[in-house]
């Protein structure tokens, strides 16, 4: 599809060409979905795929998709009208922010927050160390996968988005009932479940039920330089670590060299490598705790590219599934034989909490300066219902939750 250039001027996102620096990325574990098969008949197929994603996703946590089956011409569209959306003048992007213009300024009793909710997050609404605030501007979409997306009264979007409001649905309704729905199937297999049950327990759409329907929020996201001397205090973070709080992210591979994994073992930070019209995928916190932590949801950054890249934009398209917000986390409904037989449950410390729980505390925390602006890129550590917001520590021998309380400040909301 060419990019249209008529009436809102759009026109393709210039990338990054690869670097020549002598970073060696980590090559991500491919999962080629043109492999999967439906059917009996595929089920061996099925079962190759399973094997390659546990062993990335109970390490790491991340994978990249690729052959996943979703048109290059009409994500390259997608690319050129995000960054349309995200070029648009600060004061209009003031008539449809997500929430208040600073973290700190939310009032949550009335919003979602810029994390959250639908519209605009603008440069410096989150806080980081140092006094730094973000140098991101990104705009979320919600309910894609109900018709009340479509609701042009009740939404409001501005006019570049209200009259591209089919080709964003079409990409998120893909990853969500497509390359999701696959991923729990393979998921299956790996828990030696039936097949399609986390799919039909957690992720499936329920058209007009919102509880209790599977979900997930979209996000067109711009990295731009920072200044010089704010890049100095944050060394060159562009977007601090963290853990998302859903099931699975799904993000379009760039070429520019900036998204960092941070080992679950031994803290190390890695660049991921681009994969020419690949997803990357990631774990996120619902479902380490669905699966006692089995799979991991490992903390990512993003930070400045190398030199050679120093002058281009970080364009990227992010869908966050998320689980039912009625769905339980922790192991105990999906009673897996596998996580039985490797002797994962429920620990001990972790309280009895739902996904609409979990995602309503940790949201808020993201760019709140009394947790973030701290000395150094780590987080002070919050603890909600007996979990660690933050897990930056997981991996250390015999971290609990009585030895984190012995070595570090540990906020524990009201």
């Amino acid at each position: 599809m060419p990019v249209p250039t008529e009436k809102y001027k759009l026109r393709p996102f210039k990338e990054a060409p690869l670097s020549t620096s002598p970073i060696k990325p980590l090559e991500l574990e491919a999962i080629d979905l043109s492999l999967y098969k439906e059917g009996p008949e595929g089920l061996p197929a099925r079962k190759k795929l399973a094997d390659q994603i546990e062993k990335s996703l109970s390490t790491y946590g991340f994978i990249v998709v690729i052959n996943h089956g979703f048109p290059e011409e009409k994500l390259e569209f997608l690319k050129s009208l995000a960054q349309g959306i995200l070029e648009t003048p600060f004061d209009e992007q003031k008539k449809y922010l997500a929430g208040a213009l600073k973290s700190d300024l939310e009032d949550r009793s009335v919003s979602l927050g810029a994390e959250r909710g639908a519209g605009f997050k603008p440069k410096g609404y989150w806080s980081m160390r140092g006094g730094v605030e973000d140098s991101i501007t990104h705009y979320n979409f919600n309910n894609m996968q109900q018709s009340s997306f479509f609701d042009e009264e009740k939404n409001n979007y501005p006019p570049i988005v209200k009259d591209h409001l089919k080709e964003v649905a079409e990409y998120y309704r893909f990853l969500h009932t497509e390359v999701l729905r696959k991923l729990c199937n393979l998921t299956d297999l790996v828990l030696e479940l039936p097949e399609g049950f986390v799919y039909k327990n957690y992720f499936e759409v329920n058209e007009g039920d919102l509880k209790n329907s599977g979900a997930g929020a979209g996000r067109f996201m711009l990295y731009e330089g920072m200044d010089p001397e704010d890049s100095k205090k944050v060394e060159n973070t562009w977007l601090r670590g963290h853990s998302d709080s859903g099931g699975f992210t799904f993000i379009t591979s760039q070429p520019i060299l900036s998204l960092q994994i941070r080992d679950y073992y031994t803290g190390e930070w890695s660049y991921v490598g681009h994969t020419p019209n690949g997803l990357i995928v990631n774990i996120g916190d619902a479902m380490e705790f669905i699966t006692g932590a089995y799979f991991k949801s490992s903390i990512h950054r993003v930070v400045g590219p190398p030199e050679d890249q120093s002058e281009y934009r970080r364009l990227v398209l992010i869908y966050f599934s998320k689980p039912k917000a009625t769905s339980i986390l922790d192991p105990e409904p999906l009673k897996s034989p596998k996580l039985e037989r490797l002797g994962i449950g429920k620990p001990k410390e972790w309280e009895k909490i739902d996904f609409h729980a979990w995602n309503e505390e940790k949201a808020r925390l993201f760019g709140k300066k009394n947790v973030n602006d701290t000395n150094s890129e780590e987080p002070k550590l919050v603890l909600l219902y007996g979990r660690l917001h933050e897990r930056w520590h997981q991996a250390e021998a015999d971290f609990s939750l009585e030895e984190a309380r012995k070595k570090f400040e540990i906020i524990t909301l009201d």
